[in-house]
């Protein structure tokens, strides 16, 4: 399987119990690295084919994933600007 990276954006209505998000997340394979309670977001990773259970919590509004795409772009350029 894959891990990938993800935020995950919490409900406006939910942001009072972000931390029980959290929790929930977690239980379900999130590797929880960070929460950002004040724009109410939990970052972390978790395998790719478990990501839809994430929309199961009470309070999950979104999942994002990290795309690698753009930091080999980003990356690319930059290699090129140095050269």
């Amino acid at each position: 399987m894959s891990r990938v990276n993800v935020a995950v954006a919490v409900e406006d209505e939910a942001q009072g119990s972000i931390y029980e998000v959290a929790a929930a997340c977690r239980a379900l394979g999130l590797y929880h690295t960070a929460t950002l309670a004040a724009v109410g977001v939990l970052t972390g990773s978790m395998e790719a084919n478990e990501l839809i259970k994430l929309f199961g919590v009470p309070g999950v509004l979104a999942v994002e994933v990290e795309s690698e795409f753009i930091s080999e772009i980003i990356g690319t350029a930059w290699r090129r600007r140095l050269n």
